[in-house]
């Protein structure tokens, strides 16, 4: 029995300290993870130069590395070709990874799978990671997994589920007030309202956007969302707005904007008749490498060709235009055929997966339920056994432990030196009507008088001993620092509790060593007990420990149970305490 018990608790230690264990990460590794958001091209180039070391890294950091390296390069716009480098990751996190990044890894999951025009196996990641950030609190990446899928449904005109989408999103960056996070949030909603055609939803979203945005003195996103006002006010034939956001847009707009505010703005003076100027616009935007904008600028070329009655322009600029379009057309087709396949692929996967899943449940079920019942029944039994004796060894020891402490103390009482004295005045008496002639009667009675004697000596000088130790403490700087903190209303923290060790440890050598022999306790239950040994009233402890004094009763009562297996009232505890 004591070897299994033995076994069982090695185990259980052992996994405790599996749990426990936190992995340190390469400080290169985690700068590279900090930049790869604000910085991915230097992050892509701290994680190459790292590439050598990670043969020889321990498998969490190569997990790490790897992970990393796919973060950085989709943060850099680098499209991901290959499912081979992000399923090891995702395994090995499923696996018993450092949970802190398995949200992390199913998002990159889902945008490499994204990227290959696997819509449905980049929702269903997008969901795992849902769950998985659901159980360490981590809205950050909750946040952009639910933006990701809003933006997965949109461009399958599921706007619906987008908004949805976007929604959450919007609510998890209010939660952990990411203000970036809130106004990319309101731009999508408003994109998808506007698609939608409900224009005032629309606004009503930019406009929380464009006031989030001065307040995060962003010039680029301030820019951003005033070309997307802008666009939305022409749309609704209001110019003098349109105009107001455009020229805002145009003095804020970043590198990466530039090109769909040129759009906007060109859209606007075209509406106006202003040819000229819409078409200096439009032949900046044909610099573009996205083929949609290219489109977008061709068509208005032709368009102002045709006002112009320039039949040479507008035959050049509407070949130019039917080309882009021509291509877009095939891209969405091959993009159409690709959602088809993987659509049926994930169809089948799905359904082999359930299959097994199915045989794997019924084969194993009763088994694991078999196993499960006699492991923790076994293990029960073994706990409460080794509980039950040990508890009774305890109680015995505390027992046995506590009545020599009682005897202790009564050697050292009034009450003793009394009865020794009443007993030296009748062996003294016994002297006096002994017969002198009887020596061996008068040697005993003697050395019975002496004994006594000696024994009240002793107790004398331990009171005196246990006085001068109560005077020490009562005088002590500690007790007095204690009653000021007492007065003040304040708590006793980790330097008074050392401060306590301490004085107690000059004045009662064997105090603690005597008192953690009792048995366990924890550390508010060994506050208290310090602080009685100090002779502090109730109420003082009460205040000291930041408890009322209810409940410092309620330990000490506790304590006496556990202690010495019997009820009683605290004063019975503070009786012990105070004989160790």
């Amino acid at each position: 029995m004591r070897k299994w018990w033995f076994i069982v608790l090695w185990l259980m230690m052992l996994g405790l300290a599996g749990c426990q264990q936190r992995i340190d990460y390469p400080a290169q590794l985690l700068l590279a993870d900090s930049l790869a958001s604000a910085d991915p091209t230097t992050a892509i180039t701290l994680l190459s130069a790292m590439e050598e070391d990670m043969n020889q890294a321990p498998k969490a950091t190569q997990m790490l590395h790897r992970l990393l390296s796919i973060k950085a390069a989709d943060k850099a716009y680098i499209p991901h070709t290959t499912d081979s480098l992000i399923l090891p990751v995702v395994q090995y996190y499923e696996q018993g990874g450092d949970p802190d990044y398995l949200g992390e890894a199913y998002y990159y999951a889902g945008r490499v799978y994204r990227d290959l025009n696997d819509a449905p196996l980049a929702l269903a990641y997008f969901q795992k990671g849902l769950d998985a950030t659901r159980q360490n609190k981590s809205q950050w990446v909750s946040s952009v997994l639910y933006a990701q899928m809003g933006e997965i449904y949109y461009y399958q005109s599921l706007y619906p589920e987008a908004l949805e989408m976007y929604g959450e999103a919007y609510r998890l960056d209010a939660l952990s007030n990411d203000t970036l996070g809130i106004i990319l949030d309101l731009r999508d909603l408003a994109f998808t309202h506007r698609t939608l055609q409900q224009p005032d939803s629309a606004l009503y979203y930019l406009h929380q956007a464009e006031q989030l945005a001065q307040q995060y003195e962003d010039e680029e996103m301030q820019g951003l969302i005033a070309s997307q006002l802008a666009g939305l006010y022409n749309q609704l034939g209001k110019q003098e707005e349109a105009h107001r956001f455009i020229d805002q847009a145009m003095q804020q707009v970043g590198e990466a904007d530039k090109f769909s505010t040129y759009d906007v703005y060109a859209n606007i003076l075209l509406n106006e008749g202003r040819y000229d100027e819409a078409q200096t616009y439009y032949k900046l935007m044909t610099q573009a490498d996205a083929a949609p904008v290219r489109q977008d600028a061709y068509n208005g070329l032709a368009t102002i060709a045709a006002h112009k009655h320039q039949s040479d322009d507008y035959l050049y600029y509407y070949e130019l235009y039917k080309a882009c379009s021509d291509s877009i057309h095939r891209a969405d087709a091959t993009e159409s055929v690709s959602r088809m396949n993987a659509m049926y692929n994930y169809q089948l996967r799905e359904k082999e997966n359930i299959r097994l899943q199915k045989q794997l449940e019924r084969h194993q079920q009763l088994l694991q339920r078999i196993a499960f019942v006699v492991s923790v029944i076994l293990l029960l039994l073994i706990i409460y056994i080794q509980y039950s004796r040990r508890k009774r060894m305890r109680l015995q020891h505390n027992k046995e432990r506590l009545q020599q402490l009682q005897e202790e103390k009564y050697r050292q009482s009034e009450a003793f030196i009394q009865a020794n004295k009443e007993e030296i005045i009748h062996l003294q008496q016994q002297l006096e009507e002994a017969n002198q002639e009887n020596h061996e009667l008068v040697e005993r009675l003697e050395r019975q008088k002496e004994q006594l004697e000696n024994a009240n000596l002793v107790a004398e000088i331990k009171r005196g001993e246990k006085n001068q130790a109560d005077s020490v403490i009562r005088d002590s700087d500690v007790m007095k620092h204690l009653k000021q903190m007492v007065n003040q209303g304040n708590h006793i923290k980790a330097k008074e509790v050392k401060e306590i060790e301490k004085l107690l440890d000059e004045v009662y050598p064997d105090f603690r060593q005597h008192l953690s022999q009792l048995g366990n306790m924890n550390p508010l239950e060994y506050q208290v007990c310090l602080l009685l040994k100090m002779e502090l009233s109730p109420s003082s402890i009460a205040t000291l420990v930041l408890r009322d004094k209810s409940t410092v009763s309620l330990i000490r009562r506790r304590l006496l149970k556990k202690v010495t297996g019997r009820d009683g009232a605290p004063t019975d505890w503070d009786s012990i305490i105070l004989s160790l």
